[in-house]
């Protein structure tokens, strides 16, 4: 029995031996050839920002080549006019598909920022406006090819925009599309359009928005200017007249309000005309806001029955006019910051 474990004692220590042995050889032959092993390349990836920077450590955060965001001005907006987009029409407030997709293109490679409707009237109220290099897309008529062109683009880009319509032209039944009539938009449009988030509706009055004769022999002049009223031979009287505007702006906003349940709060003028009269007659009808033609900036404290736009809807205007554009509106705000 004592030689028996003498004997396993002596094996297992022979054992321990040979294994020693062997490992202390493989360790030795793994750090040779590690030594003389290459480090994989690098590869870039796209699968997250993190991946991409653990790809590169050889580059650190400050020898990284950044963008810096373009600040154009502040605390004022750019308010931008469109009508009908087309590649067909010869009108001319009309610009092509792919003109108004290049101008979509233009502001977001620039850092322009299109707020809603609401966040813009927040402004002309308060003087209030977080967002740098804000800019305001604003549609005038409500033809449907803010729908079927427009829209799309814009949702694209996550742009908010608003469509001044006249309220008396939208309709669902077949004589919408009437001869020598630009088809307007549909209710279920301008619903889908709504629900989407990123479109509002303003009014372009209910049906003023034809030229009438302004005097008898028959020089024309837009309908919310007083007209010559042919079968009595005279020019309205102001009373006439205000009443004329006051039905017109009162159907067109209680019209919209009914129909899309919210206030609509601003109109734009056909042909931008006003006169005190005419912006009289908008407060009384309810608006709070009235969108002329008038080329300006909206900086704080404009009058809010006052507001200036740039139609930028023509054929003609290509992104150098809407850079200098934007270079105007980035030099009078140094100006005043000065």
């Amino acid at each position: 029995m004592p030689n028996r474990r003498l004997f396993l004692t002596v094996f297992v220590i022979c054992l321990l031996l040979i294994v020693s042995t062997v490992g202390i050889g493989h360790f030795y032959q793994f750090k040779n050839n590690a030594q003389k092993a290459q480090p994989f390349p690098q590869v870039d990836t796209s699968i997250s920002i993190s991946a991409a920077e653990i790809a590169e450590p050889n580059v650190t955060q400050n020898e990284k080549a950044t963008v810096e965001p373009k600040k154009w001005y502040n605390n004022q907006v750019v308010v931008l006019t469109y009508h009908h987009v087309t590649d067909e029409s010869g009108q001319r407030y009309v610009i092509s598909s792919e003109q108004f997709a290049k101008h979509m293109s233009f502001l977001h490679e620039n850092d322009l920022h299109p707020i809603s409707l609401d966040e813009f009237l927040r402004f002309v109220d308060t003087g209030s406006l977080p967002t740098e290099n804000a800019v305001l897309i604003t549609f005038d008529d409500g033809y449907e090819s803010y729908y079927t062109e427009a829209f799309p683009i814009l949702r694209t880009y996550g742009y908010p925009s608003v469509n001044f319509v006249i309220a008396g032209r939208l309709r669902d039944v077949a004589d919408r599309k009437r001869e020598n009539m630009t088809t307007p938009l549909t209710r279920q449009q301008v619903m889908e359009m709504l629900h989407s988030g990123l479109a509002d509706i303003g009014s372009h009055t209910y049906s003023l928005h034809e030229e009438e004769a302004r005097n008898e022999w028959g020089e024309m002049g837009p309908e919310t200017a007083p007209v010559y009223l042919q079968d009595l031979k005279r020019l309205e009287n102001e009373e006439e007249y205000r009443d004329r505007l006051y039905v017109d702006f009162s159907m067109s906003r209680v019209g919209l309000n009914k129909w899309m349940g919210r206030e609509i709060k601003a109109i734009s003028l056909p042909f931008g005309y006003t006169n005190p009269i005419v912006l009289e007659t908008a407060r009384q009808a309810g608006y709070g806001y009235v969108f002329t033609s008038t080329p300006g900036f909206v900086k704080k404290g404009v009058d809010p029955f006052a507001i200036p736009r740039n139609d930028v809807g023509l054929r003609d205007v290509d992104e150098v006019i809407l850079h200098q554009l934007f270079t105007k509106a980035k030099k009078e705000f140094e100006g005043e910051q000065s």
